[in-house]
């Protein structure tokens, strides 16, 4: 009875033995398709740090353009205000010039009146010497 008890238990024992055989098996191949899931999550994990790198630098590269540009656009508005500064002495330059030309027309108009007038005078003592002259040789 003893013997059958023994043997009882360790065919018993043989069959947790083999669950747990089974299971650690089952185990091993869980742990196996885990650690490939992890090694499979890391290599995606490398992927996405190196397009986060990618993208840092293009950031980096937008940054440093926009400094750029926003250095040139200083520049060139500098330049358009001091184009429009020349600009607005050169109109004021120009209205200078013009108000001079219209003095000059004005004095230039007066001299051709005095010159018109001083011809007919000139026609008029012409006509009065040839007057003179055309008396005493009679």
């Amino acid at each position: 009875n003893a013997i059958k008890t023994i043997e009882a238990r360790h065919t018993k024992l043989k069959k947790n033995v083999a669950g747990i055989r089974a299971k650690q098996a089952a185990d091993n191949k869980e742990v196996k398709r885990v650690m490939a899931k992890l090694h499979e999550q890391g290599s995606k994990i490398e992927t996405l740090e190196w397009f986060r790198e990618q993208q840092n630098r293009r950031f980096e590269d937008i940054e440093r353009n926009h400094i750029e540009v926003v250095v040139e656009n200083k520049k060139l508005k500098e330049k358009v205000r001091g184009f429009e500064g020349e600009q607005a002495m050169k109109v004021k330059e120009m209205k200078r010039v013009e108000d001079k030309n219209q003095e000059l027309n004005k004095k230039v108009e007066k001299l051709e009146s005095e010159l018109r007038n001083l011809k007919v005078e000139l026609r008029s003592l012409v006509e009065t010497v040839q007057n003179v002259s055309q008396l005493q040789k009679k």
